[in-house]
């Protein structure tokens, strides 16, 4: 049979069984798209005509079963082609569920989105422990649309399928077993073993205990779906508001309404359409597009040759970066003066680490290469070497002059500096080590934040900047290039909107009013409670470089300097603009109305809005999409609105509405400014 470039693999096997293989030419991973979805019906019209003993569904990809629905061609899919390609992937997953014989999905490695809708339409499912599995949709403002909806409540109890969808998360294989989600979790050399072992047992569903079939029923029944709805609907309000992000509603609704019934696919169908064409929906896609399309930047170069990393610096920020990049697969030595400090930052990264899975093929433990390293020793064999000391260029520089005539030939150093231009600090570089000097500004929390800052000043190589990105691809971060400039690019933006907040309140405004604004406006943190929680000291530290090195930042407002000189803080204190209790801010309830909120906005985003202008007048980052990317996951910047560039293209584009303002993020992220102080 013709078709083109082969996708899909039929292969007939001894004991009649036969084993369909996914394959899309020219990708890393297997996505779902229209011509994958042509080419399944075709093999499923063959399979029916001569079905064999068991089919079994896997991919030919080393990274895994399915990373799901071919996103570029879902972001251009108008609402009628997209009704289509959904209409034809559930006619052709229900095709797969009706076969006559057993089919088995054989699963390693990723299997999200899509991918999980073809496994659940398979009779039995088996996993490797590589395994991982998700509905990650409602990160894309949609829920799952190929019948996931429907079919994950009847494979795992209703109301942990509708956690899993309106979370996003992803679980590994063996949480995937203890959910019936899977039949057997095993190592891989096991696999193929445990996949004919399921397809043995025939087209039969797998049997629950007495007491799970009673629970079961109970969550399945339409009262029991009401409560589950009810309960998921309060639990999501506390994190997103309908206005904004529309999709963990529709698939609650969904839930409650349709599941189990004559109509579920179609009334899925419909609602996924329907939240195709949400600003919301295209706003997080584009985002996601523009964020796969940075990465694939970092990875055009040759590579980072880098295997061993030394840091300078073990207090919060220094240590938190040695323990991801040892999780990464990376050698890591931890170097500080005082030895306690290191004990400290290696007893807390061994416990964050405990649990976790280590995203490399080391097959050393990540422990084991996480090494404290108090004499510095590290620095000789190292192939990068962060600094990671506090934010005062003399402490700095005396840290790089430590290190002449210690360092490898190609050996990068770099600094994880919040604001400091890399000229000033380059000074006690001389000759080609200046060349390999470079910024990587790490947010706080490391191990949440998603974006890294790589900051190339005027003497700065591109083959420097090129391996930085390469790096901080590899360790799982997003890598965005930066020019040295006060503040580069997160601070400079953020740090005008902090300051315009607490000017705002010398003006009379209550906090609570002012972070009302802005999370009405969708942000998801206030900038009050964001200056609290990243250290009033070091807002006024930031601020105070910026009025010194830009004519138009005018100096920290009153307040602020009131609180830092009487050591009320933020968070890290107990006091700061509010009083801290459990890790969490004693709020007043609001008082202001709509009007006032919308006023305060308008206040609010103007420094903010304007700042993103003389960024871009600067060439400090190379495109308004880097800029957008840089404001959703570096500071806050909400998603749902595409990031700072994409809203104010938007509001001109609207043909009448309120006036400018931002936005709410797609992994909700915590603005961080800067690192913590920390010892050298």
């Amino acid at each position: 049979m013709a078709r083109g470039k082969s996708i899909w693999h039929l292969k007939k096997q001894a004991g009649g069984y036969a084993t369909l293989t996914l394959d899309v030419p020219g990708q890393a991973q297997n996505t779902l798209g229209r011509a994958v979805l042509d080419q399944f019906e075709a093999f499923l019209e063959e399979i029916e005509k001569n079905p064999p003993k068991a089919l079994f569904v896997r991919s030919g990809k080393e990274s895994g079963f399915m990373a799901g629905a071919d996103i570029e061609e879902l972001g251009s899919s108008d609402a009628d082609s997209l009704k289509a390609l959904i209409d034809q992937g559930h006619k052709a997953l229900n095709r797969l569920e009706a076969l006559p014989c057993p089919t088995v999905a054989v699963i390693h490695g990723v299997c999200l989105g899509g991918g999980l809708e073809v496994a659940l339409a398979c009779d039995h499912r088996v996993a490797d422990h590589s395994a991982r599995f998700g509905f990650p949709e409602v990160q894309l403002g949609l829920h799952p649309g190929l019948g996931g909806t429907e079919r994950l409540p009847r494979v795992v109890e209703p109301a942990t399928a509708l956690q899993l969808m309106l979370t996003g998360k992803t679980i590994d294989a063996r949480k995937a077993k203890k959910l019936g989600l899977v039949r057997d979790a095993v190592p891989d050399r096991h696999l193929l073993a445990a996949a004919r072992a399921a397809a043995e047992t025939g087209k039969q569903k797998r049997k629950r205990g007495l007491l799970d079939e009673l629970k079961y029923t109970l969550e399945f029944s339409s009262p029991g779906k009401r409560f589950i709805a009810n309960r998921a609907r309060k639990e999501t309000a506390k994190h997103f508001s309908e206005k904004h992000y529309p999709a963990p509603y529709a698939l609650i609704d969904l839930f409650e309404q349709e599941t189990g019934s004559d109509d579920a696919l179609e009334a899925e169908a419909q609602s996924f359409v329907k939240l195709s064409q949400t600003e919301t929906a295209k706003n997080l896609i584009g985002l996601f597009l523009r964020r796969e399309a940075l990465k694939r930047e970092a990875r055009r170069s040759k590579g980072h040759d880098i295997s061993h990393v030394h840091i300078i610096g073990a207090g919060t920020m220094g240590a938190d970066i040695a323990m991801w990049t040892a999780m990464n697969g990376f050698t890591v030595t931890l170097q500080d003066i005082d030895r306690s400090v290191i004990a400290k930052a290696i007893g807390r990264a061994h416990k964050w680490m405990d649990g976790k899975p280590d995203h490399s093929d080391d097959v050393r433990d990540p422990e084991d290469r996480l090494i404290a390293d108090p004499k510095g020793d590290g620095v000789r064999s190292a192939d990068l070497i962060i600094e990671a000391g506090p934010e005062k260029a003399e402490i700095k520089q005396k840290i790089y002059d430590g290190l002449k005539d210690k360092l490898k030939s190609r050996a990068i150093i770099a600094t994880n500096t919040s604001s400091i231009r890399l000229e000033t600090l380059a000074e006690g570089l001389p000759g080609p080590n200046a060349g390999r000097f470079v910024g990587l500004h790490f947010f706080n929390p490391v191990t949440k934040m998603p974006l890294v800052e790589i900051v190339s000043g005027e003497k700065t190589t591109k083959e420097t900047q090129a391996r930085a990105l390469a790096f901080i691809e590899a360790i799982a971060k997003l890598p965005l290039p930066v020019k040295s400039a006060p503040g580069f690019l997160v601070n400079r933006i953020l740090t005008p909107y902090l300051l315009q907040a607490v000017k705002l309140i010398d003006e009379g405004c209550s906090p609570e009013e002012v972070d009302a604004a802005a999370e009405d406006f969708g942000m998801q943190q206030g900038p009050v409670e964001v200056a609290d929680t990243v250290g009033l000291d070091i807002c006024l530290e930031v601020g105070r470089v910026l009025a010194r090195d830009l004519d138009h930042v005018a100096d920290p407002p009153a307040q602020l300097i009131e609180k830092v000189e009487a050591g009320d803080l933020g968070k890290k204190t107990g006091k700061g603009f509010y009083t801290w209790s459990d890790g969490k801010p004693q709020k007043a309830e609001n008082e202001a109305g709509p009007k006032t909120l919308e006023k305060l906005q308008e206040r609010l985003l103007a420094p903010l809005y304007e700042e993103v202008r003389r960024v871009l007048d600067e060439g400090i980052v190379a495109s308004e999409d880097h800029l957008d990317l840089g404001a959703v996951f570096g500071s806050g910047f909400a998603p749902f609105r595409g990031g700072p560039c994409t809203a104010l293209r938007q509001k001109k584009a609207a043909p009448s509405s309120p006036p400018e303002t931002p936005a709410k993020p797609e992994e909700p992220a915590k603005a961080d400014m800067s690192e913590e102080p920390k010892e050298a």
